[in-house]
């Protein structure tokens, strides 16, 4: 008889060490605890998401609550004098609101809109990453926020780039993400000119840069998201996956870091400075509701509780079956 060759088995064992083979069972065989809280969470960010956006999925709410930050700097502006900063601060809350609105109206209209995360994933942690390592910048000279929620909110997004969308430092990535890169220019270049015309400004030209630049680029996260899902609907491409981490893995990552990170951002926030500056604080709680009306809408995509059932077995972990 021939036998195979040392080689080939040799070749066989490598495949099988690289590839660990994983034995599913069937959805109804899956752990019973697991599997009714998960189809438990889904069904509940199902009906949010159709209570807040209806049947035919609409953006009335979203656009509400940017109707009421409009007012919130409107009553700032037209009945109480003097320069105060809220106005300053409520005016970017609207800025930053519209592309999350534009966001969600878009992803709305597409075929797939869960994919869509994939394609803009990475794109606005790296934002998040960008202008986070300028408020640490400041940490010296002044602190932006809460310093040490600023340096841990920069660990988390680095922690959610890497195990959920799998990113690593290299000149393919710099190059993949090259227009992260342009938003970072245009929004320290726009820091810079805004604090050298300023002579009003009563802090040095570096800390006003600095600072200027982190609120621009903060302000500019969610663009990459909204001009790729634009592109997308536009030329009715097909969407390729950017990575190669399964949805779920990416959806847990992204939305993990940007629902706590928005909590100390916004809640916490608005209840520090809620007893002195009311309308600031309902500026917080204004978009931490939009940011969170966001993560109901794709994460009751993702687990949506009609295809949950067939998709399950693919993602569960191996100890849970």
């Amino acid at each position: 008889a021939d036998w195979p060759c040392p080689a080939s088995i040799l070749h066989v064992f490598t495949l099988l060490r690289s590839k660990p083979i994983r034995v599913y069972v069937p959805f109804s065989e899956a752990n019973p605890e697991i599997m009714h809280a998960t189809i438990a969470f889904a069904d509940v960010m199902w009906k949010a998401q159709q209570v807040l956006h209806g049947q035919s999925s609409t953006v009335m709410f979203p656009a509400c609550l940017v109707g009421v930050a409009a007012i919130l700097v409107l009553y700032k502006h037209f009945l109480e004098d003097g320069d105060d900063p809220t106005k300053t601060f409520l005016s970017l809350i609207v800025v930053q609101m519209l592309p999350l609105v534009f966001l969600e109206k878009k992803i709305m209209c597409c075929p797939d809109p869960v994919s869509m995360l994939s394609k803009f994933g990475t794109k606005v942690l790296l934002m998040h990453a960008l202008f986070l390592i300028f408020r640490i910048a400041t940490w010296p000279l002044m602190e932006v926020g809460l310093g040490v929620c600023n340096l841990m909110g920069f660990i988390a997004c680095c922690a959610a780039l890497h195990f959920g969308f799998n990113f690593r430092l290299s000149l393919a990535s710099a190059i993949q993400h090259a227009d992260v890169g342009g938003l970072l220019l245009l929004g320290a270049g726009g820091g810079f000119f805004t604090e050298f015309v300023d002579f009003h400004n009563h802090q040095t030209l570096l800390e006003g840069t600095i600072l200027t630049s982190a609120n621009f680029i903060e302000i500019l996260a969610f663009v990459p998201a909204v001009w790729m899902v634009h592109q997308t609907s536009k030329k009715s491409d097909d969407v390729v996956d950017a990575c190669e981490a399964p949805m779920e893995k990416q959806a847990a990552a992204f939305f993990a870091f940007l629902v706590a990170f928005y909590v100390m951002e916004d809640l916490v926030s608005a209840y520090r400075i809620g007893s002195l500056a009311p309308f600031a604080a309902g500026g917080h709680l204004v978009h931490f509701a939009l940011i969170l009306d966001f993560a109901c809408f794709l994460l009751a995509h993702i687990y949506n509780p009609e295809k949950l059932p067939s998709s399950f077995r693919r993602w569960l972990p191996d100890q849970w079956v």
